[in-house]
């Protein structure tokens, strides 16, 4: 299955295709009111597509991570733990000299 699968077991895309084919009927029952008819047609198709592939139709409203630059400052970047204890080996290499 893709990363963006949202049924993951076989009777959950059963139950998304039985729910695609009732969702259908409807659409159909409901075609002198276009208005009810479209997007209940157009959910069915979502369900129907959900349960053949295993992808979810909410996959489109996720947001996605902007790529950004590493480092546009030209500041080294910090990447290891940071240790507030004074007493630590880090910190008393750093620490300010006073001669």
């Amino acid at each position: 299955m893709s990363a963006g699968a949202c049924a993951t077991t076989p009777a959950e895309r059963i139950g998304r295709g039985m729910m695609s084919v009732i969702t259908a009927a409807f659409a159909l029952g409901a075609l002198p009111n276009l208005w009810c008819a479209i997007p209940a047609g157009v959910c069915s198709l979502c369900m129907a597509v959900g349960a053949i592939t295993g992808w979810c139709p909410t996959a489109l409203f996720q947001r996605k991570p902007e790529a950004v630059a590493p480092n546009d400052l030209g500041i080294p970047e910090a990447r290891q733990a940071i240790s507030l204890d004074a007493t630590s080996p880090e910190a008393e290499q750093n620490a300010p000299r006073s001669e």
